[in-house]
């Protein structure tokens, strides 16, 4: 594939986590961590350079449960309510979705890209 067009997409996958994770209520600092990229790309991810591998798999992750919780939740508001909401159950053990990612890396993204698929899937 075209290098070109790979940077193209990543920094377009880029900007709708940027997007998704402002509203998700997380702050800049909290983006830049999560995504493991400058305060100054999330600024400016047009001008970013190429994204690293491990870069574009968070976005991707990121992408992906964005995805699963448009498709359990009709309205966007309960998308923000649910990534921020403490709980119970396992794998976040009174910890919320946002909670698990800033702490646990990619396994956290995993863990709650796993967890709403098994909520769609009914396990």
């Amino acid at each position: 594939m075209n290098e070109h067009w790979m940077d193209e997409r990543g920094r377009a996958g880029l900007r709708a986590v940027i997007n998704i994770m402002t509203k998700w209520q997380l702050g800049e600092k909290d983006q830049a961590e999560i995504l493991r990229v400058s305060p100054e790309m999330l600024k400016s991810p047009d001008i970013a350079g190429g994204l690293s591998t491990d870069q574009l798999e968070r976005i991707s992750y990121l992408l992906n449960i964005h995805a699963e919780l448009r498709e359990l939740f009709q309205n966007p508001e309960n998308h923000g309510l649910y990534m921020n909401s403490r709980n119970q159950n396992p794998p976040f053990n009174g910890r919320s979705p946002l909670e698990l990612i800033q702490n646990g890396g990619k396994a956290g993204l995993d863990e709650v890209f796993r967890h709403l698929e098994a909520i769609k899937y009914g396990q």
